[in-house]
C-alpha cells in the first residue's frame, strides 16, 4: 500500500505523542493514540468556511471545545499549540503559552471504538427498543438547547435555509457531467427551491416557535457515542460556521436517518425517528423531513467531492469515494421526489415475472422500505420464510380470506412507514382486485405508481423451476402459474417491465420515470 503523504505538522505530532493512526476529512487531520485524539485544522477556504489564518484555526479550536462539551462529558480536554523550541525540537504546550504557535491542536479523550454508535450496531446490540430510545434522548438534548437569539441572522429562517440549499448547487456545479449525475442535479435543485418557496412561511414559523436552536449541526453515526452510564453523548458539532449548527431540530434527526439510510440500516432510521418525534411530534417537523434528508444527502456528496477533487486513480479510495457521490446523489433525489407526500411504488405481476428481483435492486440502490407479500404471508402463518408450503391453488394461507387480510395488514404497514416520511415499494401480485381494495383502505390519498413486471412463458418457467432448488421464500411453481393467470384480475399499471433485461437498468428506467412524472 503507498504510504500517504501528510503535512509535516501531523508528522511531527504522531512523532511527540507516539500515535500512528491519522483520519484525513477534508476540513481537518485527527492523530489518533492509544488514550487521547490530536486534532489539527487544514488551512482551507470552502466559502461556508475559512481556516487559512493561523488565528482562525486557534478561535475555532477554542470555540469546538466549547460547543461540544454541551454534548460530551470530558471527552475535549484542551486546546494546544505546537511550538518550536529550538531548532530541532518541537512540543505541544497550553494554548496561553507565549512561545510562537507553529499550528493549534485539539486534545481529546479517545472513545473506544466499542463505545460507538456505528460499533454496536455492526456488533448487533442495538435493537429497535435501544435505538427507539436513543432517538427520544438525543430528542431531549436538542429540546433542552439554546434557542437561535431572536436578534440573530436567523429571524428570517426561510433565507438562511435557502441560502445553504443555494450554496450546495453553486459549489458543485463544476462536478456536473462528472462526479454528479446531470438529470439529478436539476431535478434536486428544481425541487428544493420549488419547495423553500412555497413553505417560506413555515419555515419562517419554526424560528419564531422555538424549533431552531444553536444545536450540532452534523449529527452522524460517527458522532454518536455511549458514556459508562450508557447515557448517549455528542462529538464533533460544527464550530466552523454558525449557519449550519443554528437549525431547525428536525433537521437534525433528519442527518442521521440519511446517515442510516445510507449505511443500509433504514429501520434504525425509523425507529430512532419514532424516539425522535416522542419530543418532537408536529405536523410540520414531518414536513420537513425529507427535505433535510435530501439537503444533508447533497452535503454530504459534495464534501466528498470536496474530497475526491485534486486526486486520481491512483488514490487507493478513488473508486469507493466516487461511487458514495453517485449513491448520495441518488438518495439526494429519491427524497426530493418524496418532498410533498411519499410516492408508494407496488411492483406487481404474476409469479416468476421477476417482481421481487428487481424491487430488492431497486430498494438496494435508494431510500425506499421494502414489504413482500410472500415474507409477510409466512410471518402471519407463523411459518417460517424458508419453509416450503406447496398447497393447490388459493387454499390454506393462499387462500382468497387469508390473502385479503395480507393486504389489508401490508396497507397498514405501509401507512405507518410514510407517516415517517417513508416511501415503499410493495412486493406483491394483486391478482384480485378485492386485494387492491383492503390494500388501499390505508392509503386514501397517496401517491402511489403501479409498475407492472412481465417476462416470457419459457423465461418464468425456467425461473419457477430453479426456485424449486434455492432458498428463496416464494412457494410460486409452475404447475400453478396458468391457474393464477386465469383467475387475475390486476390493476391498471402505469409503467410496464420487461424483466430479460438488467435490475441496474430497470431499476434507472422506473426512477426516471418517477422523476418525469413529478
Amino acid at each position: 500500500m503507498k504510504e500517504q503523504n501528510y503535512p509535516q505538522e501531523v508528522d511531527i505530532i504522531k512523532k511527540i505523542t507516539g500515535s500512528a493512526i491519522v483520519k484525513e476529512t477534508h476540513i481537518s487531520y485527527a492523530i489518533i493514540g492509544d488514550e487521547f485524539v490530536y486534532k489539527i485544522k487544514k488551512p482551507v477556504d470552502f466559502g461556508f468556511l475559512d481556516y487559512r489564518l493561523s488565528k482562525s484555526r486557534r478561535g475555532f479550536c477554542i470555540l469546538e471545545k466549547e460547543l461540544n462539551e454541551r454534548f460530551s462529558k470530558d471527552i475535549y480536554l484542551q486546546v494546544l499549540k505546537l511550538v518550536k523550541k529550538n531548532t530541532h525540537d518541537f512540543d505541544l504546550v497550553p494554548v496561553e503559552n507565549t512561545l510562537p504557535a507553529v499550528e493549534y491542536v485539539l486534545k481529546m479523550k479517545k472513545i473506544n471504538d466499542s463505545d460507538f454508535l456505528q460499533t454496536r450496531l455492526d456488533n448487533g446490540l442495538i435493537d429497535k427498543e435501544k435505538m427507539v430510545s436513543i432517538g427520544h434522548e438525543v430528542a431531549l438534548l436538542f429540546k433542552n438547547l439554546d434557542n437561535a437569539p431572536k436578534d440573530s441572522n436567523f429571524d428570517q429562517f426561510a433565507q438562511a435555509v435557502k441560502f445553504n440549499a443555494v450554496e450546495n448547487f453553486n459549489q458543485t456545479e463544476k462536478y456536473v457531467g462528472s462526479l454528479i449525475d446531470k438529470t439529478s442535479f436539476n431535478f434536486i435543485q428544481k425541487k428544493t427551491l420549488k419547495f423553500l418557496k412555497v413553505n417560506e412561511n413555515i419555515l419562517n414559523d419554526r424560528f419564531d416557535d422555538g424549533f431552531v436552536k444553536n444545536g450540532h449541526g452534523d449529527l452522524r453515526l460517527e458522532h454518536i457515542y455511549f458514556n459508562a452510564d450508557d447515557t448517549v453523548g455528542l462529538i464533533d458539532c460544527i464550530e466552523f460556521n454558525k449557519r449550519f449548527r443554528f437549525g431547525d431540530v428536525v433537521a437534525e434527526a433528519a442527518f442521521l436517518s440519511m446517515e442510516l439510510d445510507f449505511a443500509g440500516r433504514m429501520d434504525y432510521g425509523d425507529w430512532f425517528l419514532e424516539g425522535f418525534f416522542k419530543v418532537f411530534n408536529d405536523k410540520n417537523s414531518f414536513k420537513l423531513l425529507n427535505y433535510y434528508r435530501s439537503y444533508f444527502a447533497y452535503v454530504r456528496a459534495k464534501v466528498t467531492c470536496f474530497l475526491v477533487d485534486g486526486k486520481d486513480s491512483s488514490w487507493e479510495l478513488m473508486d469507493i469515494k466516487v461511487n458514495e457521490i453517485k449513491r448520495l446523489i441518488d438518495m439526494a433525489a429519491f427524497y426530493c421526489a418524496n418532498l410533498d407526500n411519499s410516492i408508494d411504488l407496488v411492483f406487481y405481476g404474476l409469479m416468476g415475472t421477476g417482481k421481487s428481483k428487481n424491487a430488492k435492486a431497486f430498494s438496494k440502490r435508494f431510500p425506499i422500505f421494502r414489504i413482500n407479500s410472500d415474507e409477510e404471508r409466512k410471518k402471519l402463518a407463523g411459518v417460517p420464510s424458508e419453509e416450503k408450503k406447496y398447497l393447490e391453488w388459493n387454499t390454506g394461507i393462499y387462500s382468497f380470506e387469508n390473502s385479503l387480510k395480507l393486504y389489508d395488514i401490508m396497507g397498514g404497514i405501509i401507512a405507518q412507514k410514510n407517516s415517517l416520511g417513508r416511501p415503499c415499494v410493495i412486493d406483491a401480485s394483486f391478482t384480485k382486485l378485492e386485494f387492491l381494495d383492503k390494500f388501499m383502505k390505508h392509503l386514501e390519498g397517496h401517491k402511489i405508481l403501479f409498475i407492472k413486471f412481465t417476462a416470457p412463458d419459457n423465461i418464468i418457467k425456467e425461473r419457477l423451476d430453479a426456485r424449486l432448488t434455492k432458498g428463496v421464500v416464494s412457494d410460486g411453481r409452475f404447475e400453478i402459474f396458468e391457474s393464477q393467470r386465469a383467475t387475475s384480475v390486476m390493476p391498471k399499471e402505469d409503467m410496464l417491465i420487461d424483466t430479460r433485461g438488467d435490475t441496474a437498468a430497470n431499476a434507472e428506467q422506473i426512477f426516471k420515470a418517477v422523476l418525469e412524472k413529478l
